[in-house]
């Protein structure tokens, strides 16, 4: 399943390239998974607030985790963006954990520093970036972790409505056993513009090395052209992604 799912997001991003494209890129329109490792440049500054829930079933039981963040980020010039991200996490180890002497656990997340810059800036859009996560967090809620990222991602309209994104980035990171391993990701979406006002957003994500596939759907609506309120909801298709994933949050520009 992990090869058949890494050939289709690769053949999703090969779609993207040879497409005809006839509109925009509906930037104004942002991603759920790849909220950060995406290819358009917000020309304002932005916040988003942002309420996730997670739900693991594992062999050897269940576990929630919930969190509560804000990421934000600005332009320093128009190609190049900055941006951050700091929230709470609250794990719930659940019955089996709790019966093994496990409690629940609250603490603030590793802190999410990152920035891209657009390259290619045609009707197909392609930035590339990086990050890095400052461990401000507990192990206990899976935080603590320093990790760097680099990545590259385009936009690319098919329809006048309908984009297609595509993701690859390489991350270094401690977050799973606390020694580090490169791993690869791949991203691959569409976005569906309706109306003005309400547009859907579908994605999938794979990680290598880890039993990792999360695909998502969501809803972008927008109040005005600077603030919009989302939601999705994800599936996890492999043991290590959440078996279930809700994401909301409020977008709205300066």
């Amino acid at each position: 399943m992990k090869a058949k799912a890494i050939l289709g997001i690769l053949a999703l991003l090969s779609i993207c390239t040879a497409a005809y494209a006839q509109d925009g890129t509906k930037g104004d329109i942002r991603l759920f998974q790849s909220f950060f490792e995406d290819a358009h440049i917000t020309p304002d500054p932005y916040i988003d607030t942002e309420f996730d829930y997670s739900y693991y079933d594992f062999d050897r039981g269940n576990f929630d985790l919930y969190q509560l963040g804000v990421r934000g980020g600005m332009a320093i010039d128009p190609k190049t963006e900055l941006h951050a991200r700091l929230g709470l996490v609250h794990a719930d180890p659940g019955m089996v954990h709790a019966n093994r002497g496990r409690g629940s656990e609250t603490s603030l997340s590793d802190l999410y520093l990152g920035g891209r810059h657009l390259f290619f800036d045609e009707e197909t859009k392609i930035s590339a970036g990086g990050f890095v996560t400052l461990p401000t967090g507990r192990e206990e809620t899976g935080e603590d972790n320093l990790d760097i990222g680099a990545y590259s991602a385009l936009r690319h309209p098919l329809t006048s409505e309908v984009v297609l994104t595509g993701t690859i980035g390489m991350l270094y990171t401690e977050k799973y056993d606390k020694d580090h391993e490169t791993i690869l990701r791949l991203a691959g979406g569409a976005i569906y513009q309706h109306n003005e006002d309400l547009s859907f957003i579908g994605e999938g994500v794979v990680k290598s090395r880890y039993d990792y596939m999360l695909l998502s759907g969501g809803v972008d609506y927008k109040f005005d052209r600077k603030s919009s309120i989302r939601g999705a909801m994800g599936v996890g298709v492999d043991d290590d992604a959440p078996d279930f994933q809700m994401l909301l949050s409020f977008f709205f520009m300066f």
